[in-house]
């Protein structure tokens, strides 16, 4: 081997390992997972079906593991959801009972119950929603937004539990974001 060879050779190991560096990033990017919370979810537990009454909502923090890349986060908040049990029996799941995303679909603000009137109202732009979900009025372009629900059990203890499948939707339109 010459010389003149030995550096060619070593010029094109240099290049081939610089071309290496510049592309795993990229490479990464595009055939690994990351970003957001956990990739999309099933049914999980939130609380025991005795905390719903028959027409009056109740408020809960939804809390699940979460991951970030390659950072894994043990249980945590994520969100919080409306459940809503018509006294008459009648809705979308077991014993009438609907499930709400607090998070009005105007821009975004937390959506909260105003027992006094019986409505749902977002503090932030005035929409303000019927206590079935349905849009009253505001500058809100869509009804809440409803989560699939059902009642799970009972189970050792005799525990019905109310299990909901968590998502947030874009504000604007009915779109679910998509989790990686």
């Amino acid at each position: 081997m010459t010389r003149r060879s030995l550096f060619q050779w070593l010029a094109h190991a240099f290049h081939g390992l610089t071309a290496c560096i510049v592309a795993a990033p990229i490479l990464r990017f595009v055939f690994i997972p990351h970003g957001g919370t956990t990739a999309t979810r099933g049914f999980q537990r939130i609380a025991p079906f005795s905390l719903t009454n028959p027409g009056r909502p109740v408020r809960i923090t939804v809390s699940a593991d979460r991951t970030d890349g390659f950072i894994h986060y043990p249980p945590g908040p994520i969100g919080v959801v409306w459940l809503v049990r018509n006294p008459d029996g009648a809705g979308s799941s077991d014993n009438g009972l609907r499930c709400f995303q607090s998070i009005c679909p105007h821009l975004g603000c937390a959506i909260d119950f105003a027992r006094d009137r019986g409505v749902f109202f977002c503090p932030c732009h005035a929409s303000e929603f019927a206590a079935d979900g349905t849009r009253n009025f505001g500058p809100a372009p869509r009804n809440m937004d409803e989560l699939p629900c059902r009642i799970a059990g009972p189970d050792d203890d005799g525990q019905r539990w109310v299990e909901i499948q968590y998502r947030e939707f874009r504000t604007g339109t009915q779109q679910p974001i998509p989790k990686a």
